[in-house]
């Protein structure tokens, strides 16, 4: 695949808990976990035609072919998009029209990404940092939803901000699940986004 892709991130600076002490167990706070939303996601490496789960601090390499695997809890609208060391765009590699499913995501299905016929994102010989963006919103963002397959930096981070300020959760954590990361976030009132900045290194 000549075209180069990738990739993304939540900031783990922004995950915050919304805690409460079991007064019982005297041990750990307790997560209060009601009202909240979740998006699961893994990558997954080709091991030599063998797919393998990768944690995304790996020091990835020249040549190497990775997907990402989308799993939203709840019906979500899912835009993943990625810039490359030195690039001046963001690429949307989410929604495709290459890629059967469509927003929005009903929740429990498994999206993977990139779509199947091309079926895997490779590392080319540009060594960085890749940015890879997640966003999994409740409602279509307008601010996402242009057609063009891709955005200026400039511009792209002037309507993330925006999303950020109008649906920035209340409370928000992190999780992992053995091969899967965990995104949760709650908001007590209106529509909620969840954003998510993931650097991959390129070595």
């Amino acid at each position: 695949m000549n075209r180069r892709y990738f990739f993304t991130s939540i900031s783990a600076g922004a995950v915050l808990s919304a805690c409460t002490r079991s007064p019982e167990s005297g041990g750990p706070p307790a997560v209060d976990k009601s009202g909240e939303s979740e998006i699961a996601y893994a990558i997954e490496l080709d091991d030599s035609g063998n797919p393998i789960r990768v944690k995304e601090d790996r020091a990835f390499h020249s040549g190497d072919r990775f997907r990402f695997i989308l799993r939203p809890g709840f019906d979500a609208y899912v835009y993943l998009f990625n810039r490359g060391p030195g690039q001046t765009e963001f690429q949307k590699l989410y929604p495709s029209p290459r890629i059967p499913q469509h927003n929005p995501i009903p929740a429990g299905k498994e999206v993977v990404v990139p779509d199947p016929d091309t079926g895997w994102l490779r590392m080319d010989k540009s060594k960085g940092e890749e940015n890879l963006v997640l966003i999994a919103s409740v409602a279509a963002l307008d601010e996402m939803q242009a057609p063009d397959s891709t955005i200026g930096r400039d511009e792209f981070e002037s309507r993330l901000a925006k999303v950020e300020r109008r649906y920035r959760p209340s409370s928000s954590r992190r999780f992992e699940d053995k091969d899967w990361v965990k995104l949760f976030a709650a908001r007590e009132k209106g529509d909620l986004a969840i954003v998510q900045r993931l650097p991959l290194l390129h070595t």
